[in-house]
This record gives structure tokens, sequence and C-alpha cells, in this order.
């Protein structure tokens, strides 16, 4: 397509017109879609978690369990709530700058604080269950063989979202490169 079509195209297109007020109103957080199903995510899996932490004494024997392992529990269900919320804090705020540029670089280096935290918080918490769950029990062939398994699981996921996460920082700052 040569550029004077090009031009053309575009200069036919008509925008639709949307007053400062609606404007206003779609980039305010309780408006705004991506912030709105964060949210509901967000309570969607605190509550799921605090039921859980609500029963587990009962259910899961954590009453007969030492305090640092209930501790260790709770402290790694604690971290993907700290992850969760640092997506939402990282989705809700995007200007962190002056002008664009400075902007972009300081979100890219914000998205690589948040890839290693959920990186490490995914992998704390399941270390932490999986402690909590096998917590006094005796280990026979069978159990020790679902031990290894789940815990090369672990690697296996470990391995799986560094390289999601390397891949995605590579695409962020290739978009940020060619944006100069």
């Amino acid at each position: 397509m040569e550029f004077n079509q090009l031009k053309s195209t575009w200069d036919a297109v008509k925008t639709p017109s949307i007053s400062a007020i609606e404007i206003r109103n779609m980039l305010s957080e309780n408006k705004h879609p991506v912030l709105k199903a964060l949210r509901k995510q967000l309570a969607i899996e605190i509550t799921g978690w605090l039921i859980f932490i609500a029963v587990y004494y009962s259910m899961l024997d954590g009453a007969v369990k030492p305090l640092w392992i209930n501790l260790s529990l709770i402290f790694s269900i604690l971290l993907p709530f700290v992850h969760n919320l640092m997506g939402y804090r990282l989705s809700k705020n995007l200007i962190y700058g002056d002008n664009i540029q400075k902007s972009l670089r300081n979100f890219l280096s914000k998205v690589k604080v948040y890839a290693i935290v959920s990186i490490v918080s995914r992998q704390i918490y399941l270390v932490g269950l999986l402690l909590f769950l096998t917590y006094g029990i005796s280990l026979n062939a069978n159990k020790l063989l679902f031990l290894i398994i789940a815990i090369s699981c672990f690697l296996i996921q470990f391995a799986v979202l560094s390289m999601i996460w390397k891949t995605r920082l590579k695409s962020l700052k290739k978009t940020i490169t060619a944006f100069y």
C-alpha cells in the first residue's frame, strides 16, 4: 500500500466522539475492565484461601503439627496474596516517569521485579504446602516416589515459569527498544 493510499484510508476512518467525562470514567479504577477482573480474581482467591486457613487446623491435622509448620503454611499461603496485590498495583499504575521513555524503562524494571516475585512466591507456596502435608508421615517406597515426582514437578514448573517470564520480558524489552 502506498503512503498516499494509507493516508487517505487513515483520514477516512471516523473516530467516535467521546466526551472528557466518559474518558475519565473509563480510566477510573472502578470502571477499568482489566482492574475489575483483577479485583474479582483477587477476591475469589482471598476468599478461598481464607476458608482453607479457617478449616486446615482441624481438617488437615494442623492442631497436631508443630507451630513452625503451621506458620510456614500460613506464610506460604500469604505469598500469593502479595504477588496478586503487586500485580494489581502494577496494572493500576502504568505511568512511572516524566516522559514516556522514562516511564517505559521504569515499567520494565518493575515488571522484572514482579517476574522474580511471581516465580519465587509460587515455589515457596508449593514447598510450604508440601512441607505441611508431608510432615510427620512415615515414608515408604510409594510415598517416596510420590514425593520425588512432586519435587520434579516443582522443578519443571520453575523452569517453565522462568522461560515464560524470560520470553515476556524479552518481548517487552524489544517493544520498548523499537519504540525509541
